[in-house]
Formats: structure tokens, sequence, C-alpha cells
């Protein structure tokens, strides 16, 4: 027991320790992933709904391959519940900061000249490869009327 004391019985001091964040969290990531999600959009803009949409459809396989799904027309035997993430609003806020893209009235937003420069600089450069992977496998470009699909699909 006084060994116990002893040991407790010493000077501490708490030190706040920066936290390392996930990278797929951190706006900066998000930026050339919304540059290229707004490429891969039809007039290269869209709305915040779709953002969201296409923001959660590339964060995996499945849930891609059931976008390219329901756009296609084709059943699928569950239908997937969306997550909005509150990490893409501030990159949108980024972006449109930094001259990328710009508001188009309400909450559609559109690559702006600059911004379609540095999404095909992202496109061409070595990164983001399961992204671009996934992005790719939707044909054609994507429109509001594919994000409604799945976001109303229990009224189909």
């Amino acid at each position: 027991m006084d060994d116990i004391e002893a040991a407790l019985d010493m000077h501490f001091a708490f030190r706040r320790r920066p936290t390392p964040a996930a990278a797929a969290i951190r706006p900066q990531f998000r930026v050339p992933l919304l540059l290229l999600i707004l490429q891969k959009c039809r007039a290269s803009k869209l709305h915040w709904k779709g953002l969201q949409v296409l923001n959660w459809a590339v964060q995996s396989d499945a849930r891609m391959n059931a976008l390219v799904a329901i756009a296609g027309g084709r059943q699928v035997l569950h239908m997937p519940i969306v997550r909005i993430e509150p990490m893409l609003d501030r990159a949108i806020d980024l972006v449109v900061g930094l001259g990328y893209a710009r508001f188009d009235g309400g909450r559609t937003v559109s690559l702006t000249a600059l911004g379609k420069e540095m999404a095909l600089e992202v496109a061409s450069a070595p990164v983001m490869q399961e992204e671009k992977r996934r992005l790719s496998s939707l044909p054609g470009k994507v429109s509001q009327s594919t994000v409604n699909l799945l976001l109303e699909w229990r009224n189909a």
C-alpha cells in the first residue's frame, strides 16, 4: 500500500496535445473532392442536396453501385439512406471563398473558370484514385434529376 501511495504522491500536469483528425473529415480533403464532383455534373453545377448525395456515394463502392443502379432505373434490394455531412458545407464555403466555385441563386454551386482549371489539375494528379474511379463509374454527367431519383425513391 505504501508503494502505491508513494507512486501517486507525485507531481503531474495535464497538457493539451494535438489530436490528429482523419483526412476524410478535413475540409482540405473535401476541396479537391468537391472539385471532382462538380466536374462530373452537368454544366459543372449541382444543388446542395446533389453535392451531399455524390459526396455520400463516393465514399464506398456499395454506395456508388446503388446510385448507379437507381440512376439506371434498376431496382435495388435495399434503398440507401443518404447521410448529410457538415464537413462538406465547410468545404463548399472554402471552395467559394477561394474563387473555385460560386453560388448560382439559392443553394446551387457551380465551378468558375478557375475552379474548372483546378478540377482538371486534380483529375490529372495521382491522388484520390478510389474517388476518381467511383465517380467514373457514373455514366455521363450527373444531373439534379439523377440525384432526385435517389432522394425521392419512396415516391417512385
